[in-house]
C-alpha cells in the first residue's frame, strides 16, 4: 500500500467538483478535470496502473477539447451552444468496436511488459473512459453509462490497494454519473417536448 499524500486528496476534490459541474453543464468543470487528471497521472504510475496513467495524460488534452466545444457556439448564426442529446445510432457500433480494439490492444501491450497489474481490466476501463470523455465533450447522454463501467473497475482497484481518497472519489463519481444520467435524460425529454422535430436519433 502506497502512502496517501496531499495529491490524493487534491485529486479527489478536483474530480468530485469537476463531475458535479459537468452534470450542471458548467464550463468550469473542464479546468477541474485538467487538475484532477494531471494529479492522477502521478497517482496511477505510482500504483502501477499504466493504462490508467496513460489515459489521464490523454485526458488532459481531451479536457481542453471539451472546454473548447462547450464554449464554442454549435450554431454560428444563432450563437447557441451544444445541446444534450443521445449519441447518433450510426456512431454506437463504432464506439463499441473502438472499446473492443482498445481493450485487446492496450491490454496486450500492458501484459507484455510483465509489470502492469490486471492489464486487460485496466485496458477495458481505460477504453470505456476514453469513449465516455469523448461523449461528454459532445454532450451525449450515454457518456454517463460508460463512466459508470469504468469507475466501477477502478473503484475495485483502489479499494484493494486501500487508497481511500480514490475510493471515496470513485464512489462519488458513480453516484454523480447516475445523477447526471437522470438530470440529462429529463432535459432531453423537456427539449423534445418543446420542439419535437429536434429530437436526436436514438
Amino acid at each position: 500500500m502506497s502512502e496517501i499524500g496531499l495529491i490524493d486528496w487534491f485529486a479527489m476534490l478536483a474530480g468530485i467538483i469537476g463531475v458535479y459541474l459537468s452534470v450542471k453543464e458548467k464550463t468550469l468543470a473542464w479546468l477541474l478535470f485538467i487538475l484532477c487528471y494531471t494529479s492522477y497521472v502521478y497517482i496511477s504510475f505510482r500504483e502501477g496502473y499504466y493504462a490508467f496513467g496513460g489515459m489521464n495524460v490523454v485526458f488532459v488534452a481531451i479536457a481542453g477539447y471539451g472546454w473548447y466545444k462547450w464554449t464554442k457556439p454549435e450554431n454560428k448564426h444563432s450563437g447557441s451552444e451544444i445541446q444534450i442529446s443521445h449519441m447518433p445510432a450510426k456512431q454506437r457500433g463504432l464506439v463499441a468496436l473502438c472499446i473492443g480494439i482498445g481493450t485487446l490492444g492496450i491490454g496486450w501491450l500492458l501484459a507484455s511488459t510483465g509489470e502492469a497489474r490486471l492489464p486487460y481490466y485496466d485496458a477495458f476501463a481505460t477504453s470505456c473512459a476514453f469513449a465516455a470523455q469523448w461523449m461528454l465533450s459532445r454532450k451525449h447522454i450515454e457518456n454517463w453509462i460508460f463512466w459508470i463501467l469504468s469507475d466501477v473497475i477502478y473503484l475495485v482497484f483502489f479499494f484493494n490497494d486501500r487508497i481511500w481518497p480514490s475510493v471515496v472519489l470513485f464512489v462519488v463519481f458513480i453516484i454523480l454519473a447516475i445523477k447526471g444520467w437522470i438530470e440529462w435524460k429529463a432535459k432531453i425529454t423537456a427539449l423534445a417536448a418543446q420542439n419535437p422535430s429536434s429530437q436526436s436519433s436514438t
